[in-house]
């Protein structure tokens, strides 16, 4: 990770890294409870700057360090003299912190406010296979979703490598809009969310999610529905209903485009190499078309805006695929969904921290560490004010996990 190799304890380098971060990311931390600044030494605390726990827990997680090793490293740094047991507690609680840090750097929230998108608060929901420190494969499964005004993680949890793709292990709650790939379409899955009067919206599964019409027959989505669209990027929808179990039918939307030729030609060769010899033929005609099934209703979001984005939700995922592989998002710590939290938020830190070093947006230090520390009062006080607006309880969520 940028910034954070071994040698990333020297004053120098840490400053280099520190300056990348929101000019009142003391401000955030004190409105999360963490450690305020400068605390007058006669108090007889042995951490008395948040700088030190930022510093220590950013390097092990950047690292992919153990514990030992982070303490280590903060001592020979003259960080702190700390004990790995301190640097794990430490862990168990920076995670609303980091992410807080996050959504102030990436700028999602005017991308997914609410106002933009008919009201709603839009939460994706993704999985992501990983391993064990020590382990040679995948042990387990972490399942994430993130509210993407502020991308924080609101409910975090941890199976083993068994453990399915479904919306049932989260907490939807009314007035979400609750958006997943195509592992996520099913009839139990929908008929969980909406029974929080919250919405869905997710890639069609023509495996998993049979749709029927309004009165009751199953319908061909392919050969009955699709084939109409025959020019590309039209934009369609039809009026279709999911028949759960021991449920009343959840009405919704099926929403497709076609493809142009060429993208639709990329879709079929993506799904021969990764099917192969299993590959069917109905598959390579849906390659055709981008289908998402909703249950918004037509008069809060159209169509187009529908497809717009879910759009939007494959942007955020292909970053966090992209993460992963660079920032070892696969690498776990241990399985307490509270680290586990604060290790996704840190990688997801660490990887803005690095986009901000490698481009034109990089913050010189002393310049600025100093602007902070010599603002105006009045200056300091709308930071403040900005920081409090964007503290979220969300890990309150996730713990109930």
């Amino acid at each position: 990770m940028v910034g954070m190799d071994s040698t990333s304890t020297s004053s120098g380098n840490w400053e280099t890294v520190e300056a990348q971060l929101p000019a009142y990311w003391r401000d955030i931390a004190e409105q999360h409870g963490l450690v305020p600044a400068n605390v007058p030494a006669q108090l007889g605390a042995k951490v008395t700057d948040m700088r030190v726990p930022l510093r220590t827990v950013l390097y092990r997680v950047g690292t992919n360090c153990s514990l030992k090793t982070a303490a280590a490293s903060a001592f020979a740094g003259e960080v702190t003299d700390v004990s790995p047991v301190a640097v794990h507690l430490w862990e168990r609680k920076l995670g609303p912190f980091f992410a807080s840090l996050v959504a102030d750097m990436a700028g999602t929230e005017r991308e997914f406010a609410a106002g933009r998108w008919a009201g709603y608060d839009i939460v994706v929901v993704d999985a992501s296979v990983v391993s064990r420190p020590g382990a040679g494969g995948t042990t387990a499964r972490v399942h994430y979703a993130l509210r993407l005004t502020t991308l924080h993680p609101v409910n975090v949890q941890v199976t083993d490598d068994r453990g399915g793709e479904t919306f049932r292990r989260f907490d939807p709650q009314a007035g979400e809009l609750w958006m997943g790939d195509r592992g996520y379409a099913n009839p139990p899955g929908i008929a969980f969310v909406k029974s929080s009067d919250a919405e869905v919206l997710v890639r069609y599964n023509r495996g998993s999610l049979p749709l029927y019409d309004i009165e009751g027959k199953r319908l061909d989505v392919l050969a009955k529905l699709l084939a109409k669209l025959r020019k590309p990027g039209r934009v369609r929808e039809w009026a279709v209903w999911v028949h759960p179990e021991d449920c009343k039918p959840i009405g919704g939307r099926l929403v497709a485009v076609r493809l142009p030729v060429e993208k639709a030609e990329e879709a079929r060769e993506r799904l021969r190499r990764e099917q192969g010899d299993e590959v069917t033929a109905e598959s390579l005609a849906m390659a055709d078309f981008v289908v998402v099934f909703t249950t918004v209703p037509k008069n809060r979001l159209s169509a187009e805006r529908v497809l717009e984005l879910y759009g939007l939700r494959w942007q955020i995922e292909l970053h966090i695929k992209r993460d992963k592989s660079i920032a070892g998002l696969d690498r776990l710590p241990n399985r307490r969904p509270d680290t586990v939290y604060t290790w996704i938020c840190a990688k997801l830190l660490l990887v803005q921290i690095a986009r901000r070093m490698a481009s034109s947006q990089m913050a010189i230090p002393p310049c600025g560490l100093w602007a902070q520390l010599l603002a105006p009062d009045s200056t300091r006080a709308s930071q403040k004010a900005k920081a409090r607006s964007r503290k979220e309880p969300s890990f309150g969520r996730a713990s109930r996990q």
